[in-house]
């Protein structure tokens, strides 16, 4: 499929059930201090997926994003649609640190990727 993603990783997530997902997608990665502050941002060309399980951002095979609905930080993450573009999402790597990493996936099927998330955390409110 792509040089993004192992083939081994992608049959994991179908074996999940994909509910959308999307290649060559453009996304950075900002990391921020316990302030708020950006200590530095980077851009990434890769995957993206939403599960029924997780949410899932690759570049080069690397997981810069591999959250499952199971995990504390999915459901303490914060998604945000600022336009029809970008999709924010922010949480803490690690559950008790200050530091926050803040992903913006550049997508025209972010309104779907958006509306698939917030399905998954509606789930795990029920």
């Amino acid at each position: 499929m792509s040089k993004h993603v192992s083939e081994k990783f992608l049959n994991k997530l179908e074996k999940e059930g994909i509910l959308v997902k999307e290649n060559g997608i453009r996304f950075t990665v900002s990391h921020l201090n316990n302030k708020g502050k950006l200590l530095g941002r980077d851009w990434h060309k890769g995957f993206v997926a939403v599960t029924d399980r997780r949410l899932t951002l690759v570049a080069d095979g690397v997981k810069f994003l591999n959250i499952k609905s199971s995990d504390d930080r999915f459901s303490a993450a914060k998604f945000v649609e600022d336009n029809v573009a970008c999709l924010e999402v922010k949480y803490n790597k690690e559950p008790d640190s200050k530091r926050s990493l803040v992903f913006h996936i550049y997508s025209d099927k972010v309104n779907k990727i958006y509306k698939k998330v917030k399905k998954l955390q509606e789930k795990l409110q029920d």
